[in-house]
This record gives C-alpha cells, sequence and structure tokens, in this order.
C-alpha cells in the first residue's frame, strides 16, 4: 500500500486562498523539477449521526470525514478526527450507509487541482 500524507493547511486569520496563492505554490514545485501532470478531483463528505435514540450517543463517533481518491476508485477512506483513526473500505460501504442511515452526509465539498511527479511522490495542488 502506498503511503499518503494528507497535510490540512488552512490560511491565516482574515486571509483566503487566491489564485495568485495557488500560481505561486506551483511555480515553487516546478522549480524543484517537479513535472505538471494531470488534473485531478476528489469529494469530501462530512457525516453526522442519525441519533434516533440518545441513550446509546456516546457509543458512536460524533462525526466523521469520508474521501474517496482519483487513483484509488474502488476504495473509500474514513478518517475518525477524534480517535485520530483512518478506516480503507470498499468503495460499495457508501451504498450499505445510505440503506442502514445510521449517518447522513451533512456537507460535502468538492476539491480539483493539478498533480504534480516531484520523483517517487505525487503532489496534489
Amino acid at each position: 500500500m502506498p503511503i499518503k500524507w494528507i497535510l490540512h493547511w488552512q490560511p491565516n486569520a482574515g486571509h483566503t486562498v487566491s489564485g495568485q496563492l495557488l500560481a505561486e505554490i506551483s511555480q515553487c514545485v516546478e522549480s524543484i523539477n517537479g513535472v505538471k501532470g494531470p488534473k485531478w478531483k476528489s469529494t469530501l463528505s462530512f457525516y453526522r449521526p442519525v441519533t434516533k435514540d440518545q441513550s446509546n450517543a456516546s457509543e458512536f463517533p460524533r462525526d466523521f470525514l469520508g474521501i474517496s481518491l482519483p487513483d484509488q476508485p474502488n476504495k473509500y477512506y474514513f478518517v475518525l478526527r477524534t480517535h485520530r483513526l483512518v478506516l480503507e473500505a470498499d468503495s460499495s460501504i457508501q451504498t450499505i450507509m445510505e440503506k442502514l442511515q445510521s449517518y447522513k452526509t451533512r456537507v460535502a465539498l468538492n476539491f480539483e487541482g493539478v498533480q504534480y511527479q516531484l520523483g517517487d511522490f505525487q503532489l496534489r495542488i
């Protein structure tokens, strides 16, 4: 299994991510011999539990993130932030979760950008 590292980056308070900033990052990557590759897209979903019975609500994760990566379309990853845990599942888990109705997608964020190859590493911006 390849190693993946996701850097959660946020701009400083009061600043936003702009096209100029992304262009500067791309120039930096290209200056260290990064080879520009294809565009990529991914969707990050924020899940919240559907709690019908509040008595056992503490037994389940309060919320978690789900993401599919374009280079592994048969896999789906869950990030349980409170437990600092990443779970890997088959992509059919999304259908199972819809049928069970124990968790619902509250927010879905679409990401897209450009991929760079840096030797053995891939960098997605």
